[in-house]
């Protein structure tokens, strides 16, 4: 492994010199910083972020949290590739990440706790938005950086990515009537009422008040699906199409659909474009919420003094 000692020797001047000089002390001159930082880059050194950082009381490590009472988050390809997006952002920073979950909001709260008091940690991104959140709240009050993917609660100034989920709502909606001739789309949410499903229901709600159409929700339960929606849709046989706001709960209630209604496919479109969808084995349009950009940028906002940052969404 190169060491400083190593750098330093080669570019002919002291360990101290060459410390001061890789962390753009003032009292080195330009000439000489670029002479030893290019010298390091040569011989391939990395700095150990790990002790500076202890030495500082923090460790370069940020906290990504996902949110509470989402058993399946783990497995779901949209936070999969969220992740993916915040490490790859990290690395540029020489930076890992350290993911804290819990199945209550006041089981999570004491994992970030303990990687805020024992570990170290003072950045987070946190992976959802909600009213009152116990863990939002903590790190607030802690004066902690951190940032979270969705828009924040009301009042606050928390640092965000976001899509634009009521847009997308909106457009996902227009799109159904626009192509497909639909009066009666179906909205479908979880029973979680994050906020993006309400972002992106009020879009829907927004599109069929414009059309002249009365809105149609249904939320998915936690157990009896196909007993729910069988009395559901034994109300409301005018549904001509479906909106998901989650491809994973789409997938849960196409299946349930189709013990009730097995002849009838009617138009449909999800959010978050994952690969599973394709096991239905039948072609649905997708609202694409660029997860992957949702982390990189969210990442790159805590070593930026930015307050926000908006990703595109794609329908296909």
């Amino acid at each position: 492994m190169i060491k400083i000692r190593d750098v330093a020797k080669k570019a002919g001047v002291s360990v101290s010199t060459a410390s001061r000089a890789l962390n753009n002390n003032t009292r080195i001159s330009a000439a000489t910083k670029v002479k030893i930082k290019k010298i390091a880059d040569e011989l391939g050194y990395l700095p150990n972020y790990n002790a500076k950082n202890l030495t500082l009381g923090k460790a370069n490590v940020v906290g990504v949290i996902f949110p509470p009472a989402a058993e399946d988050s783990q497995d779901n390809p949209f936070y999969i590739d969220m992740l993916r997006g915040i490490n790859d952002e990290l690395l540029l920073h020489n930076f890992v990440l350290s993911v804290a979950m819990g199945a209550t909001d006041k089981k999570l709260l004491q994992n970030v706790k303990s990687m805020v008091q024992q570990a170290k940690i003072k950045s987070f991104v946190v992976l959802y938005t909600d009213s009152n959140d116990l863990v939002t709240k903590y790190l607030r009050q802690q004066q902690l950086n951190f940032v979270v993917i969705g828009q924040p609660e009301s009042g606050s100034a928390d640092r965000f990515v976001d899509n634009n989920n009521v847009a997308a709502g909106q457009a996902a909606t227009d799109y159904l009537i626009q192509n497909f001739a639909v009066k009666d789309p179906l909205f479908v949410q979880s029973e979680y009422g994050w906020q993006y499903e309400v972002n992106r229901r009020q879009g829907y709600e927004t599109s069929m008040r414009q059309n002249g159409f009365t809105p149609i929700i249904f939320e998915l339960p936690k157990v009896n699906l196909s007993q729910s929606l069988a009395r559901f849709l034994a109300a409301n046989q005018q549904i001509d199409a479906v909106i998901s706001t989650d491809d994973l709960g789409f997938i849960s209630f196409y299946r349930a659909w189709q013990t009730i209604r097995p002849q009838n496919e009617v138009p449909a479109i999800c959010f978050n474009r994952s690969s599973l969808i394709n096991l239905l084995g039948r072609k649905i349009a997708t609202v694409d919420m660029l997860p992957k950009k949702l982390g990189s940028g969210a990442a790159e906002l805590l070593f930026e003094q930015q307050s926000q940052k908006i990703i595109e969404y794609k329908i296909n």
